[in-house]
């Protein structure tokens, strides 16, 4: 897994470089979809800045539901009944 990262990591960290660098123009984000000539809330910022954020957004909410779905898994695996556990317990009791 680490010769994995290690392959794939530099070469997407020079993509976002690349990309950082040939989007230096300022765009402005905003928030108004009825008036793009003259939004009422708008901010002008580096289009490479509006990319990396929406990578990073992307990346935390794929780790946070990672998280949530081991975290479930490994409830569910914790409170799961042992192979032949209560039917198998019940019937022993009532013989």
């Amino acid at each position: 897994m680490k010769l994995l990262r290690w392959i794939l990591l530099p070469p997407i960290v020079l993509l976002a470089m690349a990309l950082a660098v040939a989007n230096r123009s300022s765009v402005t984000f905003s928030l108004d979809p009825f008036n793009p000539e003259s939004p009422a809330l708008g901010v002008d910022i580096p289009l490479f800045l509006i990319v990396l954020v929406s990578v990073l957004v992307g990346i935390l909410a794929g780790g946070f539901g990672a998280w949530a779905q081991a975290r479930r898994k490994a409830a569910r695996s914790k409170g799961a009944a042992p192979v032949g556990g209560l039917p198998a317990l019940r019937a022993a009791e009532n013989d």
